[in-house]
């Protein structure tokens, strides 16, 4: 998810091809998914803990022997589970188009795309809601390719002309009725070269996003 335009903005091609921003980029995007590997994988380590001592417990005869041995067996579950979600987060980064492309740029290319639609992901709070933003890009050989990313919701500029056209008088966003930039806008993406399936959005136009920041009231990048 993207919780900020700063590694996205890019002024011309050497920035778009910039490896030190690409790599920042691919940090910033995968860093959730690098939190959940942490906290899975110290979650099991302390389930692996819990399990060693209540077997402890059972050896020593602190504890009756079925209730010691049946909760180091349910530890060990637990455990398992955990490592099973640590390892389906790393290898969804392992997988990231973005990264391959980083380890292997022969691997990968640039194209142009644009963003198209957008719906509202409702969190338990302001900061936990976020935008899944769709969009369309060809690969290499014209193949099209699926655009999904998640945006924090406090920076996203964009609407749509149906929405627009919805925003009703006690609505947020009253005030900047007609004024915000509406999709479709441009932006750039990084897909495999060879049979692509998804693209990984990496760039929009610095002048066309601080506009758009502008119309909707909101701080420039």
């Amino acid at each position: 998810m993207y919780r900020s335009w700063k590694y996205l903005v890019v002024k011309n091609e050497q920035d778009l091809k910039n490896r030190e921003r690409l790599q920042r980029l691919a940090r910033h995007r995968g860093l959730p998914g690098f939190l959940m590997i942490f906290v899975f994988a110290a979650c099991a380590l302390i389930s692996l803990g819990l399990a060693g001592f209540f077997l402890q417990m059972a050896y020593s005869h602190q504890l009756p022997m079925w209730s010691s041995v049946g909760s180091a067996l349910a530890m060990l579950l637990l455990a398992g589970t955990f490592v099973f979600g640590s390892r389906v987060f790393l290898r969804e980064r392992r997988l990231d188009v973005l990264r391959k492309f980083l380890r292997h740029p022969e691997s990968g290319c640039f194209v142009v795309g644009k963003l198209t639609s957008f719906s509202y992901v409702a969190g338990d709070s302001r900061k936990l809601s976020r935008y899944f933003v769709e969009g369309e890009a060809e690969g290499p050989q014209g193949q099209a390719l699926f655009v999904g990313e998640f945006f924090d919701a406090d920076i996203w500029p964009f609407t749509t002309e149906e929405g627009d056209r919805q925003i009703q008088k006690d609505d947020d966003w009253y005030d900047l009725k007609g004024k915000r930039r509406t999709l479709p806008v441009p932006a750039y993406f990084v897909c495999e070269a060879k049979d692509p399936k998804v693209a990984v959005m990496v760039g929009i136009d610095q002048a066309l996003l601080n506009d758009a920041l502008k119309r909707s009231d909101m701080k420039t990048v």
